[in-house]
């Protein structure tokens, strides 16, 4: 299912959409050069200008497979030929320069009961450059973790999404691929006990795992930078945690 939206209502989280700056965090003009893609379990709102997705929304189940990883990258059909990446190919660059990996937003391990959404997660829709120590070590990889945790005590919901700014010095692969890269990463994440925790990064090897402490904002810094609403009480919104969760004792990564 795809359709061009200015507002949609995704999984409880209200989208009102706007461009982004990464030079500052105030909404823009809204925008209509997006589209929604449903893929049943998890949404992504999906930038055409940009060729990348602009955010997503997906709440766990619990861990009851263990499905091998999928490892080929498709484009996504539901998406019009001219807003597709060129290519699925790795994001090359010369061994002196920044790595980047073909990073996803939703990522696929967390659908390792069901064969067809973990296929459905390397559709190229969900994948825009990630910083390569980022996406394998650093702080988005820890969230990832801590997602696939904490799924085992209860329903942990996730937002995320890019914030794509002007910086135009890592914008690598305008020709390879046509898709921007991002500045900066975001994810609020909400967990079985009602805590919520949020994270804002540089889409670069800084945000190390041993200093994701350094990286967390209040919900509510995410939405007044991108313009979303999240279904969460007050108090979770305004608050910033000075500690993240910790990955609980016992908990397999497969």
């Amino acid at each position: 299912m795809k359709r061009l939206i200015a507002v949609v209502l995704l999984s409880s989280l209200s989208f009102t959409l706007y461009a982004t700056s990464g030079g500052g965090d105030r909404p823009e003009e809204p925008t209509s050069n997006l589209i929604e893609i449903d893929f049943g379990r998890w949404n992504i709102i999906y930038n055409c200008e940009k060729r990348g997705y602009e955010y997503f929304t997906y709440s766990t189940v619990p861990d009851s497979g263990l499905y091998s990883r999928f490892k080929p990258f498709h484009q996504e059909t539901q998406l019009p030929k001219h807003c597709r990446q060129f290519s699925t190919d790795t994001y090359k660059q010369p061994e002196v320069a920044q790595q980047y990996h073909r990073g996803h937003g939703v990522h696929q391990n967390i659908w390792d009961h069901d064969e067809t959404l973990m296929k459905q997660s390397n559709s190229f829709a969900n994948i825009v450059p990630h910083a390569a120590y980022l996406n394998s070590y650093g702080v988005w990889r820890v969230t990832e973790k801590l997602t696939e945790c904490y799924r085992d005590k209860g329903t942990v919901t996730v937002w995320g999404g890019n914030i794509w700014g002007n910086d135009s010095t890592n914008d690598k692969f305008l020709v390879s691929h046509g898709v921007v890269t991002p500045d900066r990463l975001w994810k609020v994440i909400e967990f079985p006990d009602g805590e919520v925790q949020a994270w804002l990064m540089p889409n670069d090897d800084s945000p190390k795992s041993k200093l994701i402490d350094n990286y967390l904002v209040s919900p509510k810094t995410i939405s007044e930078i991108t313009g979303l609403s999240f279904p969460i009480s007050a108090s979770e919104l305004n608050e910033k945690d000075k500690v993240s969760k910790k990955q609980p004792k016992g908990c397999s990564i497969k």
